[in-house]
């Protein structure tokens, strides 16, 4: 096995992880916006509950933010990935397994 076999492997690794971990952190984002928390609107109370919900909102922006970064750095992987594959074709064909530079 290759070098460039080696390195394309560990990236497809590499990327089958990122996501996965990306289904996960969507699952457990998914899950902060519909918990129950409980807290409904009894008399002098509602000031809690529109800083609990400002909060859970808070928390799905960022949750969101993080997926989409998540999701770039998976996209630029795999776009990585593809180019070993243009690249191992680029740089085999045309050339001739008897071809030798004749330098003297």
């Amino acid at each position: 096995m290759s070098d460039v076999e080696i390195d394309k492997a560990a990236l497809e690794g590499a990327i089958a992880n990122i996501t996965l971990s990306l289904g996960t952190y969507v699952v457990y984002a998914n899950d902060i916006w519909a918990r129950d928390t409980g807290v409904g609107n009894p008399a002098g109370r509602t000031g809690l509950r529109v800083m609990l919900e400002n909060a859970l909102g808070q928390a799905t922006l960022e949750a969101r933010a993080h997926h989409l970064a998540g999701t770039a750095i998976a996209d630029r992987l795999q776009s990585i990935n593809d180019s070993f594959t243009e690249l191992d074709v680029s740089m085999t064909s045309g050339w001739d397994a008897h071809y030798v530079a004749d330098l003297a």
